[in-house]
This record gives C-alpha cells, sequence and structure tokens, in this order.
C-alpha cells in the first residue's frame, strides 16, 4: 500500500505541475483524480475485526464527499473552458505526461492483483484502476486531435469526463 501510495503522490505531482506549464485542464483533472486515490488507499487500511465493515463504509463515504467536491470543481472548470475557451490551445505534447499516471494506475493494479483474489475492496479498487488506465489512453487520444485539428473543445471536455467519472 506504502508503496501505491508513494508512486500516486509521485505521478499525481509530475501531472500537477505540467497541468499549470502546459495549461492542459486534462492533466489537471487526472492528477487531482490520481491524488484522490490517497483516500481509497487509507481506506483500504482499515484492519479487519469486529468494525471493519462499519469503519470501511464511513472511510468510503467520507472519500467519497472529498471526491464529490472535487469533481464539481473540475465541471465547473471543463465547462467554463467550453463555454469561454481560452485564446492558446492546451501543449498537446505536454498532455503525453499522462503516461505517468497510466504507469502509476498499472503498478497500483499489479500492487493490488494478489490482495484482490481474497479481499473484495481490494479488487474494487484494482477494477478502478484499470478503468482510469482506459480513461487517460482516451486523453492520449484527445491529445493527438488538439495536435492535428486544433480542437480546443476536446481538453475540457475530456476534463468533463474525468471530472463525470
Amino acid at each position: 500500500m506504502a508503496l501505491a501510495a508513494g508512486i500516486t503522490v509521485l505521478a499525481g505531482g509530475i501531472e500537477l505541475f505540467s497541468s499549470q506549464a502546459s495549461g492542459s485542464l486534462f492533466l489537471l483533472a487526472d492528477a487531482i483524480h490520481l491524488l484522490a486515490h490517497l483516500g481509497i488507499f487509507l481506506v483500504l487500511l482499515i484492519p479487519p475485526g469486529r468494525l471493519h465493515g462499519a469503519s470501511e463504509d464511513l472511510g468510503a463515504v467520507a472519500v467519497l464527499v472529498i471526491v464529490v467536491a472535487i469533481a464539481g470543481w473540475v465541471v465547473w472548470l471543463s465547462l467554463d473552458h467550453l463555454l469561454h475557451p481560452p485564446e492558446e490551445l492546451p501543449n498537446p505534447a505536454a498532455m503525453l505526461v499522462a503516461l505517468v499516471g497510466l504507469a502509476a494506475n498499472t503498478c497500483s493494479a499489479l500492487l493490488f492483483r494478489k490482495p484482490a483474489e481474497t479481499h473484495f475492496s481490494f479488487r474494487a479498487a484494482l477494477a478502478h484502476e484499470l478503468s482510469d488506465g482506459g480513461m487517460t489512453l482516451g486523453g492520449l487520444v484527445g491529445a493527438g486531435c488538439i495536435a492535428l485539428f486544433g480542437w480546443h473543445w476536446v481538453d475540457p471536455t475530456l476534463s468533463l469526463l474525468i471530472g463525470s467519472w
């Protein structure tokens, strides 16, 4: 769990820095979503015992409330950028930094594979990591569309999808 958390913090930090440098909402949304995994990791650390189910439920609800608030902010930013596009396109080459997030998702999925065989919460976390990887691949396709066609709407639409997810 500590290794997955460390990889996630490193990848999320790199994506946050790159989102500021490139102006990409997609990278910002992906970084925030990636860092929100830390809350899930904390829930996974709740020790088994008599109160495990209730503690896990309470922890999961607390994480969900925080994630929903952050997602609402990302959706609001995305809609604002769709309605009022910035003058400059985000740097599509910088969006390749999302590969760092994909690597973090992949590492966490590999680390969760064994505990997922016996623990439902790890199975759910594994499925979430894999689905996030799919969203990142969609973002990389979007970066290609920005580079090839100069479509302003792709970056905020991708971040809107991540915020909704």
